[in-house]
């Protein structure tokens, strides 16, 4: 049957950015868009991506996609958040307490291979590991063009948070554009004909399992799944993954509203005939539940999705556009980035990255990179979001994703947010604050079990189900990985203090921010053994993921007490819960904290002159290791400033040292770690190599950060965060640093919008690198100071008052 629709009149219809397009028109730029167009925010390619990591990405939190834009058929691959294989698990070995308890005692007493011995035997206990997130599907459509296309461009607008294709045919211009809109819940897909020539098309959807898809009412294709986690199917963790069966339930809805022509459905696939215009709508949704961290029966997924699908429908898609670009330009344009690049933006985005490569310096394509990472702390953790973004934010092709795609909580979930408040995206920590306030409930249980804390703990793998005991792809690895990183929950509640210093919420402190503090706190506090020199260590505890040379048995070790980033940890948690009872009022925890803080190891410098990985001087296996996690008291954390000469001295060493024997570039996340590094130590030219290096190396066509060929967001996050570093730095107590590592590329520029901790929000311009205007925004008020290049500010401000420097 066929049905008519002529619910989109979209004969009117404008397209501005295509209007200024030479490529697209014929015609020659004029100089004045070209100089327009070197201010856009996009990624921008010429032809079409061939493969994921050359696709585009949008996202509403929730819903994400990355676009292909293929002429004769274009692929849309899409997620929702929550779709993820496996059900809550917690396995606790028998007799768990007892077990615990001796393999800490013998970390204690440095019988490091017996304590990793005895745990293989009585704690190690599957399933070891947990199961993947998930794709939803990919929407293929396809279109009847007889021939090639002819100016084909593809582009990413940040601002506007749109992906678009155009092309010319015989001289008939078409455009394709797409957005994740959070208004109305739904991943919208356009398609125009601007001269008229109608075509036919055809719109099927694809998943490699648990589907059952069908036409109903409406022209609407239905994909009904629920994930079945089969016994006999593939499992990527040699020691299990965890229980099989049927789980998840998820949903998802398509359908097409047409300006002309004729849509009609056959089994799993919709025709579209004659049409000169279309919008293809694509909902979804699944049954989980965050309050219960795990799916719900009482959620039908499939009426949820049905109901966002005709909310939709009933909104004409130029409305619908308006509201989401209106919204999204809103919250990606608090920030703006300009290094006084004097190349234009007339060189495609895939073109650039290879300049760079060739040794080129392009301040545009670092201004790009910069807000890339805020475009993608956008897409997958505001607006919809349940969830923190995971390990690929919420883009994901796999069925099963590397590293399952999990919340990792050694480095990666904490890299996540170290851009959302510093670059004026406070919304983003809306997600992680909920998730983490459920985290730390569970792992109320798992503390009682293991050491009879009334605290909470979490080990260094956690998912949607709220995983808090140790984790790892093999026993070996549950023990060395899972069981010696007993702090990687306590680690994580830090961001939540940290977003407190940004914005001075108090609600958000007395609520959410100290409660899981406070829980962690505890924890410490019932967990810290005191060794033979009166000490209180960690024990067990290691580095991540590092090894180091046990001097008794000449091994390759990683199991130990004390390691110098749980010290440093405990330290910022100390200090964190005392400030925050001071403001609240509530000086529980206060005396045992400030007893305990006397008896901790301090922060070491070995033999060589670095900082010491570990509690003894102990020899690296792996002295280039991709993990620098004895420098966390550099960054993120500011317990080593030039206030602390020596260690600053140290820190450096260091880094020389690591990257001496090659320690950035295994990954991409390691190298935006070391451009923050350079940041706090006040090096400009060394950060923007790495910067350089991160893009001319471990960067996708699309700009995805890579590790190998492997897709990891964390990176963008952390390098956004880095060129924030570089240019405001508010760490130390009290006072507001502006331009502390500005490199001699990046001579002129302006930026507005950056935010400081207190919550300040600061605006600064600069010529041959020295400061000539900056405005100082007290968003709630309050006192700072502000250093320049050797100038000093004392700034008192009113709630909403501002002040002019310079």
């Amino acid at each position: 049957m066929l049905i008519h629709k002529k619910q989109l009149k979209m004969r009117s219809y404008i397209f501005p950015l295509i209007i200024s397009m030479s490529l697209f028109l014929g015609g020659c730029q004029t100089e004045a868009n070209e100089t327009e167009n070197s201010k856009k925010m996009q990624l921008w390619y010429t032809s079409p991506a061939n493969e994921w990591l050359e696709a585009l990405p949008i996202g509403n939190g929730r819903l994400g996609a990355m676009v292909f834009g293929g002429v004769k058929e274009d692929q849309i691959q899409l997620n929702e958040e929550s779709l993820w294989a496996g059900m809550p698990e917690d396995p606790y070995p028998e007799d768990v307490q007892k077990h615990y308890a001796a393999f800490q005692q013998l970390n204690l007493e440095g019988k490091y291979e017996e304590a990793l011995n005895y745990g293989m035997e009585h704690l190690a206990v599957s399933p070891t590991s947990i199961r993947s997130y998930e794709p939803l599907g990919e929407l293929h459509i396809s279109f009847d063009h007889q021939k090639s296309p002819e100016n084909y461009r593809r582009t990413l607008d940040m601002e506007t948070g749109v992906v678009t294709s155009t092309y010319t045919i015989d001289g008939k211009r078409y455009l394709r554009e797409a957005f994740s809109s959070n208004k109305y819940n739904v991943i919208f897909y356009r398609f125009e004909s601007f001269d008229g020539e109608p075509v036919n098309s055809t719109i099927r959807f694809d998943r490699e399992k648990d589907i059952v898809q069908s036409i109903g009412e409406g022209e609407i294709l239905f994909v009904d799944g629920q994930v079945f986690d089969d016994p006999d199917g593939y499992d990527d963790n040699v020691d299990g993954s965890g229980e099989t069966g049927l789980h998840m339930k998820f949903a998802s809805q398509i359908t097409a509203t047409l300006d002309d022509g004729s849509i009609s459905g056959n089994e799993n696939t919709l025709k579209i005939e004659n049409s000169t215009g279309y919008t293809v709508i694509v909902s979804a949704a699944t049954d989980y539940n965050l309050a219960k961290l795990n799916f719900d029966r009482n959620i039908d997924a499939k009426d949820k999705s049905l109901k966002s699908l005709k909310g939709a429908l009933e909104t004409a898609y130029k409305t619908a556009k308006k509201a989401h670009t209106a919204e999204h330009s809103e919250m990606f344009n608090r920030v703006a980035l300009s290094l006084g690049s004097p190349l234009q933006d007339t060189i495609p985005t895939d073109k650039r990255l290879d300049q760079v490569r060739a040794g080129t310096n392009d301040n545009h394509i670092t201004e790009l990179f910069f807000q890339y990472g805020r475009y993608l702390l956008m897409g997958s953790s505001v607006n919809r979001a349940v969830l923190p973004a995971n390990l690929q934010g919420i883009w994901n092709k796999e069925m099963w994703a590397p590293w399952e795609s999990d919340f990792h909580l050694n480095i990666n979930l904490q890299m996540n947010y170290w851009p959302a408040d510093q670059t004026n995206l406070s919304e983003a920590f809306i997600p992680l604050s909920n998730f983490m306030e459920k985290l730390a409930k569970n792992g109320e249980t798992t503390a009682e079990k293991f050491i009879g804390s009334s605290g909470w703990m979490a080990h260094h793998v956690s998912n949607p189900f709220g995983r808090t005991t140790p984790s790892g792809s093999t026993k070996d690895s549950q023990m060395t990985n899972g069981y010696s990183n007993p702090l990687a929950g306590a680690w994580m509640s830090l961001s939540l203090w940290r977003h407190y210093e940004f914005t001075q919420d108090q609600e958000h402190l007395e609520q959410t921010a100290y409660p899981v503090l406070a829980g962690a706190a505890q924890f410490i506090l019932d967990f810290l053994k005191e060794n033979e020199k009166g000490e209180l260590v960690t024990s067990p505890s290691y580095s991540p993921e590092n090894a180091y040379i046990d001097p008794k048995t000449g091994k390759s070790t990683r199991n130990t007490t004390a390691a110098s980033m749980d010290i440093q940890i405990i330290n910022d948690i100390f200090n964190a819960c005392l400030k925050a009872e001071e403001i609240i009022g509530d000086k529980k925890l206060t005396a045992a904290i400030e007893k305990a803080s006397s008896k901790l190891p301090p922060i070491k410098i070995g033999k060589n002159g670095t900082l010491q990985e570990w509690h003894e001087d102990y020899e690296e296996v792996e002295p280039g290791h991709r993990h620098m996690s004895h420098l966390y008291a550099l960054y993120p954390s500011n317990q080593i400033t030039k206030a602390t000469p020596e260690l600053f001295k140290a820190a450096e060493k260091t880094i020389e040292r690591r990257l001496t024997y090659g320690g950035a570039g295994q990954t991409g996340w390691s190298r935006a770690w070391i451009i923050n590094f350079f940041a706090r130590l006040q090096k400009g030219e060394e950060g923007l190599e790495h910067i350089h290096e991160m893009m001319a190396t471990q960067l996708s066509p699309n700009m995805f950060d890579l590790l190998g060929k492997i897709f990891q967001i964390e990176g963008n996050f952390g390098a956004t965060a880095g060129i924030a570093e570089m240019l405001v730095q508010s760490h130390e107590e009290g006072i507001i640093r502006l331009l502390p590592a500005l490199p001699k590329a990046w001579e002129l520029g302006k930026v507005k919008g950056l935010k400081a901790r207190g919550n300040f929000e600061v605006s600064m311009e600069w010529e041959a690198g020295k400061l000539i205007k900056a405005e100082i925004l007290a968003i709630t008020g309050g006192k700072t100071k502000v250093l320049c290049q050797g100038k000093e500010w004392e700034i008192d401000l009113e709630k909403g008052a501002s002040q002019i420097l310079l």
